[in-house]
């Protein structure tokens, strides 16, 4: 599976979210994966 295909698979409620890299506050990189384990809450918004 390419990267592209993956990317279009849909998740549901109750799946693993796919690992995703984001800044953090103080500019370092930040990974989903470095939480592996541990409970995770994503709160995602947007200013638009």
């Amino acid at each position: 599976m390419s990267t592209r295909e993956a990317s279009r698979k849909s998740i549901g409620a109750g799946d693993m979210a796919p690992d995703f890299t984001l800044p953090s506050l103080d500019g370092s990189d930040i990974s989903l994966s470095d939480y592996k384990g541990k409970r995770v809450i994503l709160f995602m918004w947007a200013s638009w």
